[in-house]
């Protein structure tokens, strides 16, 4: 799957889902500019191209329109044009995440809305000229399964990602006479630095694990006791899994791929094991 002669912005590809998919796309043959807030990125941009590849970093806050739109003029600058985004920055709002939305402060759901959803309009936002200028392309967005389930402890979080799925079918319509296609990925959980230093993974892997059982002893019944855990891989996701799902939808191998919201939950969404939290 050559990706070469393509210019890609990478938001948030400091570490995770974001890093992988840097390094994914470079090593298919594009040149990928990594933005992120963290600095972090810039070793990941350098990690690149100890490898062959071309990348540079470039410092974002996509929290700032400002920012989103130098780091698209720094893509056209030094690689000459853009035609590959994937908006990936995106934050679950802190250490402690799951629980009530009555407990939730203003101050941090209004901060996961205004990262994960208005930050991925403004980068579309900053974007969508340059793959004009360019002749068309790719965009891809990382969604979440929780914003197309709902994820009880995580209201403003599942908003955010609802949002992304909804901003993502808009903009197919949109932008098709543009040539220029929308999508995101869904993942569940996912092995990264962002979930792990949170109170969301062992809460939800608790709940998984006890809903996997209560399947196992029910599917003894025969089919109509629901799937068991052979029907699941029950098991986070690396990034690099993830990423490949974005490389696909920005690939002309998708090309008829366009407002689709891609789920890549390991199974986990089949039998809602990530539903339900701890009250």
């Amino acid at each position: 799957m050559s990706l070469r002669g393509r210019v890609a912005l990478v938001t948030g590809a400091a570490s995770g889902i974001g890093a992988a998919t840097a390094r994914v796309l470079a090593g298919d043959g594009a040149k990928v500019v990594v933005a992120d807030i963290d600095q972090q990125g810039e070793a990941v941009a350098k990690e690149i191209v100890a490898a062959g590849g071309e990348a540079v970093f470039h410092r974002v806050d996509v929290r700032r329109r400002d920012e989103v739109q130098a780091a698209v003029a720094a893509a056209e600058s030094t690689f000459g044009h853009l035609d590959t985004v994937i908006a990936n920055a995106g934050t679950v709002g802190g250490p402690a995440v799951a629980r009530r939305l009555e407990d939730l402060d203003e101050q941090r759901w209004t901060a996961i809305l205004d990262i994960n959803l208005a930050g991925t309009i403004r980068t579309f936002a900053a974007a969508v000229p340059a793959l004009r200028r360019a002749g068309g392309g790719a965009m891809s967005a990382t969604a979440s399964i929780a914003g197309l389930t709902g994820v009880a402890g995580q209201a403003a979080y599942s908003a955010s990602k609802g949002g992304i799925v909804a901003v993502v079918r808009a903009l197919a319509f949109e932008l098709v006479t543009d040539g220029i296609r929308v999508n995101c990925v869904c993942p569940g959980g996912v092995a990264t630095n962002l979930l792990a230093n949170t109170d969301v993974l062992p809460v939800l892997t608790a709940q998984a694990q006890a809903q996997a059982e209560a399947a196992s002893a029910s599917a003894s019944a025969g089919p109509a006791g629901g799937p068991g855990p052979q029907a699941l891989m029950n098991r986070a996701a690396d990034p690099v899994e993830v990423a490949r799902v974005h490389r696909f939808l920005v690939s002309d191998e998708a090309s008829l791929v366009n407002g689709q919201a891609v789920v890549c939950d390991a199974g986990s969404s089949v039998a809602n094991l990530w539903m339900v939290i701890d009250r």
